[in-house]
């Protein structure tokens, strides 16, 4: 139930919660809804003996001390809430209001997702609430994303499954740190945090790690981590790559990496092979990835039947690399958005043991007479599993009926074939 307006909501819902209402399971109370303390104090108060409500998401309030204590004690008792997002961005800097909080959370035996994203928590904060997270035996996910922290957490917390650090400040000290903290953490995003070289030290800790399952380490080797147009600095993001492609030989748990934006070149993905590890997604986009980078991710020819995600969108990829990778028998869905796939050579492979399904070949300057040699492939079997084909930003105005009409030809003989193209170079860049 999404709570916005109506003057009588609170009282409303407060009503539906003290009656124990078994419709009433999810409340998010929007940020832009004025709520008094008293009633954020009435709506916690009749939270203390529900059964029913799953999730409260409460974020953007102010929560003063007294509606602080009643939140508390409603933790203390409830045993069903599973979900909480409380307070505003102001709310790490209340000292008094964290220690109430956390007596609460110490105890509660039923939260199993904590999310405190943009709650203006720094390293004092964590510090307060750290005791009650280590004791709260039921936690399995939280999130700290989009706060001040410049430093991870102390302690290793037994129970936490999904852990989200991005956006803060995190140094390579507390990389380092938090290297020695991953063994029960299965989904892990530290993402746009300045972790330099400490990034590496994480990646070579994941090689004796048996649980991790998601790693997202978006923009993690510049100081200036939260800038989308900032490609990442080479110097700290080869050598991350390097000692995952290290890790990845022994831990087979991990199946999904995002490491955009991390100045990865190619030659930091020579002896990666994908169908050796546990990968069945590897995103590598904004990077400085070229075709022999390709040549090297393609090198294996096995056919398996798990299904490989492979997004390399804005990288330095050209045709080579195009048909290296549209030709492995085991990548199912292949992003190449914004790379330099044109000038294709009148004779290409035949491309007849691709397993691709899905392929995104945008903003890459694709001519219409690149366009007729991708057809002339495709029209001869190639690419036999092909179902989405998206090529926006390619076509030039003034070429637009003679892609119609070329497209119009492929999806007559490749009716299965969904193809998105229809959006201009100059209003793609």
């Amino acid at each position: 139930m999404v709570w916005g307006g109506n003057d009588n909501a609170v009282q409303k819902w407060v009503k539906q919660l003290t009656e124990n209402d078994p419709n009433l399971t999810s409340l998010h109370i929007l940020s832009m809804r004025r709520l008094s303390q008293s009633d954020l104090k009435s709506i916690f108060s009749a939270i203390t003996h529900n059964t029913h409500l799953k999730t409260l998401y409460c974020s953007g309030h102010a929560i003063e001390q007294e509606a602080m204590d009643h939140l508390s004690e409603a933790l203390t008792l409830n045993d069903t809430l599973e979900t909480l997002n409380i307070g505003n961005a102001e709310l790490g800097q209340h000292d008094d209001l964290l220690r109430i909080f956390a007596e609460g959370l110490a105890v509660n035996e039923g939260l199993q997702h904590l999310d405190f994203e943009n709650k203006g928590l720094n390293n004092t904060a964590l510090a307060l609430l750290a005791p009650a997270l280590v004791k709260n035996t039921t936690l399995r996910s939280l999130n700290l994303a989009r706060n001040e922290l410049s430093k991870s957490l102390d302690q290793v917390l037994e129970n936490i499954r999904s852990l989200n650090l991005s956006g803060n400040k995190i140094d390579a000290a507390g990389a380092r740190l938090l290297s020695t903290r991953l063994e029960n953490i299965e989904d892990l995003d530290i993402s746009n945090n300045p972790l330099m070289d400490g990034a590496a030290a994480l990646a070579e800790a994941l090689g004796n790690n048996a649980n991790i399952k998601s790693l997202k380490l978006i923009g993690v080797t510049s100081l200036n981590s939260d800038d989308e147009e900032d490609m990442g600095d080479s110097t700290h993001g080869n050598p991350l790559m390097i000692k995952l492609v290290q890790a990845l030989k022994t831990n087979k748990s991990l199946n999904r990496v995002w490491l955009d934006r991390n100045g990865i070149e190619s030659h930091a993905l020579e002896g990666l092979n994908i169908l050796q590890s546990g990968l069945t997604e590897l995103r590598l986009r904004n990077n400085k990835v070229d075709d022999q980078g390709a040549k090297w991710l393609a090198q294996e020819k096995n056919v398996t039947d798990r299904h490989i995600h492979l997004d390399l969108g804005s990288n330095k990829i050209g045709y080579e690399g195009f048909g290296a990778l549209l030709d492995t028998p085991w990548i199912h869905h292949l992003g190449l958005f914004n790379n330099k796939i044109n000038g294709l050579p009148d004779i290409l492979p035949e491309l007849k043991s691709s397993t691709v399904e899905s392929l995104d070949i945008g903003c890459n300057g694709i001519t219409i007479e690149d366009l007729g040699a991708i057809i002339t492939v495709l029209l001869q079997d190639g690419v036999p599993q092909l179902r989405l084909l998206e090529m926006g930003g390619n076509a030039k105005e003034e070429e637009m009926e003679a892609w119609e009409s070329a497209i119009a030809q492929l999806q007559e003989q490749r009716e299965e074939l969904e193809i998105a193209w229809k959006r201009f170079m100059q209003e793609q860049q």
